[in-house]
C-alpha cells in the first residue's frame, strides 16, 4: 500500500518523488520505490509521535542542504586562516 502511495506522487514536485527517482536512476526500479516507501512511512511515524504537521522540504532539498554544508565549512577554514574562495567548477 505504501509503494501506491509512492507511486502517486511520482508526477508530483516534491521530496517523495525525487527521492524516488534518485534512487531509481542509481539502483534500478524496485528499489527505488520500496526505499521511497520506506521514507513515505518514517514520515509518517515521525507525525504520529511528535503530532506536529507535516512539512515539505522541497524536491531540491538535498541540494540545498549540501551547499549550505560547503559553505559553512569555507566558513569554519575562514575562522582558522585560510584564505578560501568557493570555485564554480564541478569535479566528476
Amino acid at each position: 500500500m505504501a509503494v501506491e502511495c509512492v507511486l502517486a506522487t511520482s508526477r508530483q514536485n516534491n521530496r517523495i518523488a525525487s527521492h524516488r527517482k534518485r534512487i531509481t536512476k542509481r539502483q534500478g526500479k524496485m528499489k527505488g520505490r520500496i526505499a521511497s516507501a520506506h521514507l513515505l512511512l518514517t514520515i509518517a511515524y515521525n507525525i504520529l509521535k511528535t503530532g506536529e504537521p507535516y512539512h515539505e522540504l522541497g524536491s531540491n532539498y538535498l541540494e540545498e542542504k549540501q551547499m549550505n554544508k560547503e559553505l559553512k565549512m569555507i566558513e569554519y577554514l575562514k575562522k582558522k586562516g585560510y584564505t578560501i574562495a568557493p570555485s564554480e567548477q564541478q569535479t566528476a
